[in-house]
């Protein structure tokens, strides 16, 4: 490798490396003081940064909190292909993913609890939630375009998943792409109970019992058993 390809590529692991630092910095500042009223200053001095440096990497605050939140679907999305992915039935892997992705809400809850309480955070929330796209910031449109893209590739994995056990006769014939729904609208619905309910519960726990509600309804008859994986 030539010389000036190996300062390149310093260089350009060095630029995710600051960049990796900031958008750390800012989770942790984001924790403490919630998205309004975390300042570039904050995220500056958590980073040991100057502001001027945060600046070269990103243009305001707004792009480094749709940078948050993107990383926190990104991770998601991750742990949930790795499950998926397994040598195992489609029903283990479906427990598999409903215990993965309630183990990730937990790990994350701090994280979770700033999205869902913050104010300045629905509104942009609002917006990913609808279909219809609105005027605004480029950074705002590339974000909510990033965003749905993996939402997107997340739900086809859970709907080829259960098209697999659909095939196999482990699912009774179902509309999947139905059935896909149903599994993160109950995920989700549980995880937003949990988050306002003072009842104390181990996530294992939970998972297993909603990993058995959902293969109730979309076993075949006769296959409902099964250990998780």
């Amino acid at each position: 490798m030539k010389r000036t390809d190996l300062r390149s590529a310093r260089e350009e692991q060095r630029r995710r490396g600051n960049r990796e630092i900031i958008l750390r910095a800012a989770e942790a500042v984001v924790l403490r003081k919630g998205f309004a009223a975390a300042a570039m200053d904050d995220i500056a001095a958590e980073a040991q940064f100057s502001k001027a440096t945060l600046y070269r990497y990103f243009r305001n605050k707004a792009e480094i909190v749709y940078e948050i939140a993107y990383l926190f679907v990104e991770d998601m999305d991750v742990r949930l292909r790795e499950v998926r992915g397994r040598d195992a039935s489609a029903s283990n892997r479906v427990a598999a993913t409903v215990r993965a992705l309630l183990l990730f809400l937990a790990e994350k809850e701090n994280l979770t609890r700033a999205f869902v309480v913050d104010r300045s955070f629905l509104s942009l929330v609002e917006v990913f939630m609808s279909r219809q796209d609105r005027p605004g910031a480029d950074a705002e449109k590339k974000f909510l375009q990033r965003i749905r893209i993996r939402r997107r590739d997340m739900i086809e994995g859970t709907r080829a998943l259960v098209g697999e056990g659909v095939a196999s006769g482990e699912f009774r014939p179902l509309d999947v792409a139905a059935a896909a729904t149903f599994v993160g609208a109950v995920v989700q619905g549980y995880f937003a109970e949990k988050f306002w309910s003072d009842a104390k519960t181990r996530i294992e726990d939970d998972a297993e019992k909603i990993a058995d509600f959902i293969l109730h309804g979309i076993a075949h008859p006769g296959r409902i058993s099964r250990s998780l994986a």
